[in-house]
């Protein structure tokens, strides 16, 4: 017998899962561009929409949305030429998209690079390139199946890597000859799933099917799925044999809900991860309405983790439990209590030292609201002294352990990251304009004198976080005169550069060893080309290597591996190539080779 679902329960899932995926969406949706830095047209910012060619994207719509604030993002379709301009803009940190169907953002470099972030004035060229489709036919013994859910999710990219969690791209339902397309895919490996409940919001689909076990192309459990290749532009097909399968139910309730003023009814989210490949299989809500119950259904045998989460608000921040861990074999689950509670937070200020006879500082009076801050979640080396067990890591959720706060600053300069799961912490200010560098980032009084250096420990280590603790009193010190390099790495004669090529600069001088914000890199583009901003003053050394990972997915940074730190200042000094900066001193047209010496030793 078939369970029925809650009209008003999944309205409000739809509804609250939209605006939650919504928000997912724009915070990871990059963009490879070009920004020219001009003068303040008014508060605006323009651009360009272009295609893989150089050609105008005409029909695209451009998004201009600020961070930190509750302000929507502004829209606008582009013109016959591709171009856009959005007005009055306040002075803050801005992220700029655009989207058209069947196109997707050009990848970044690499993806440890962070997206770009534009300020008024700034001009734009954002590239769309088009995205892959894959289609065909669910077929069961009676025919065609209809109104079934079909999910593509992208477990490789498009080199053949695992990602670190598997991503439900897409989902659709068969039209009435069973008939599913899924475009505007990344290109990469994807399984194609048929069957069981609507992961996403949107409107709810009564669907015969939403209580089976998922099936997998071609017509088989996870365990046994075919992956499907789709590259950019190109079509697939992929028929599916469905069989219906019953699956089984997870239920419990949630508790430590939260009621604002403004609700006439409060709930959380819960969503049921698959822990093999760490993948969002299903999103349901629990509420007032419901008394704080919850149900999955169609759930297949395997290991899942639950987690609660409720928006609040009246000052936006989120509540969340702790995760919990589910095996289902042949059987039900019932009973699991979720209780949510208060994240961590850490609060600061910027301070900006100004050096007038430098001048190379643009937009001085609003470097606080430009300033981007981030809080970046890691899990530290633990080296356990002998006879002593090591610390037991905080239980987050398994797609909260790289997770990624940022804040911008008011016009005081003061600034809070919001919303941080239990853990440690890289704090990583990006500087308001070009004239700006790091200068250091410490717990406790902003520094005066001969110690504002500071210790290098909460730049180099981070901040850790106990469940819900706040945290206050972070100093982030920027200093007018930084430096900027642009250039090419250049190949032997009749060679070519390795892949993945990146610029590293580390300190010349022996006692800023062990300042990490000493330390900078950058990716070079397909044609060698490098540009590195931001940089402190002083004597470096300059190498060029290949990058190297820390798995298949993820480069490793200089700033954040120490063990790989240690070998790029090992291997600099080794070939002794030396280039200073003076404040302020822009360095053009900078030719760097790039040969045996400079490979990195394995």
């Amino acid at each position: 017998m078939r369970r029925r679902n809650n009209p008003a329960n999944l309205c409000f899932v739809g509804v609250a899962l939209f605006l939650f995926f919504a928000s997912e969406c724009w915070a990871q949706q990059p963009v490879t561009a070009d920004t020219k830095l001009t003068e303040r047209p008014g508060g605006a910012i323009t651009g360009r929409v272009i295609n893989s060619a150089g050609e105008p994207l005409f029909g695209a719509v451009a998004y201009v949305g600020p961070l930190g604030s509750g302000t929507r993002s502004q829209t606008t379709a582009v013109d016959n030429n591709g171009e856009f301009k959005i007005e009055g803009l306040e002075a803050g940190v801005y992220r700029v998209s655009a989207s058209m169907p069947g196109y997707i953002p050009a990848p970044q470099p690499s993806p440890t690079d962070s997206p770009s972030y534009y300020h008024v004035g700034d001009s734009v060229t954002v590239t769309m390139i088009k995205g892959g489709v894959i289609t065909g036919t669910v077929s069961g013994a009676n025919g065609p199946v209809i109104a079934t859910n079909v999910r593509a999710i992208r477990v490789r990219d498009d080199e053949g890597k695992a990602l670190p969690y598997a991503l439900v791209t897409r989902e659709r339902l068969t039209d009435d000859r069973g008939v599913y397309r899924i475009y505007g895919l990344p290109p990469g490996a994807y399984l194609i799933v048929a069957g069981g409940a609507q992961q996403f919001g949107g409107p709810a689909a009564y669907s015969a099917y939403g209580n089976d076990s998922p099936i997998y192309f071609p017509s088989s459990a996870r365990d046994t799925a075919s992956e499907v290749v789709v590259r950019n532009g190109e079509e697939i097909n992929a028929d599916i044999q469905y069989r219906s399968e019953p699956g089984h139910s997870i239920s419990g309730t949630v508790a430590g809900l939260i009621q604002s003023q403004t609700q006439s009814s409060y709930g959380a989210t819960i969503g049921l991860i698959d822990v093999r490949d760490r993948s969002t299989l299903m999103n349901t809500s629990a509420s007032s309405y419901n008394n704080y119950a919850f149900a999955f259904y169609g759930v297949p045998d395997g290991e899942y983790e639950l987690s609660a989460s409720q928006f609040v608000p009246n000052n936006s921040d989120y509540l969340k439990s702790t995760p919990r861990r589910v095996v289902v074999r042949g059987a039900d689950v019932a009973g699991i209590n979720l209780t949510v509670a208060p994240l961590a937070s850490i609060a600061g200020r910027l301070v900006f030292e100004s050096d007038p006879k430098a001048g190379c500082v643009k937009r001085r009076e609003t470097a606080a609201q430009e300033t981007l801050v981030f809080a970046r979640r890691y899990e530290p080396e633990k080296k356990a002294e002998v006879g002593t067990k090591p610390p037991v890591a905080p239980e987050v959720s398994l797609i909260s352990t790289n997770h990624v706060s940022d804040s911008v600053a008011d016009a005081k300069g003061s600034f809070t990251l919001r919303n941080l799961p239990p853990g440690t912490y890289r704090i990583d200010p990006r500087a308001p304009s070009s004239g700006w560098y790091l200068r250091s980032v410490l717990s406790g009084a902003a520094p005066t004198g001969a110690a504002r250096n500071g210790s290098p420990l909460v730049a180099r280590d981070g901040i850790t976080l106990k469940p819900g603790e706040r945290v206050s009193g972070l100093t982030v010190t920027f200093t007018e005169g930084a430096a900027s390099l642009r250039g090419r790495i250049s190949a032997p004669e009749g060679q070519s550069l390795p892949p993945r090529m990146r610029v590293y600069l580390v300190p010349a001088e022996r006692e800023a060893s062990e300042n990490v914000l000493r330390f900078f890199e950058a990716a070079a583009d397909g044609d060698g080309r490098i540009a590195l901003g931001n940089i402190a003053p002083g004597r470096y050394w300059i190498i060029a290597r290949p990058a190297e990972e820390n798995d298949s997915t993820r480069v490793k940074l200089i700033r954040q591996d120490s063990g790989f730190r240690a070998r790029v200042l090992h291997e600099s000094e080794s070939l002794k190539k030396e280039i200073s900066f003076k404040p302020c001193e822009r360095t053009a047209d900078y030719d760097l080779p790039y040969g045996p010496a400079a490979t990195a030793k394995q």
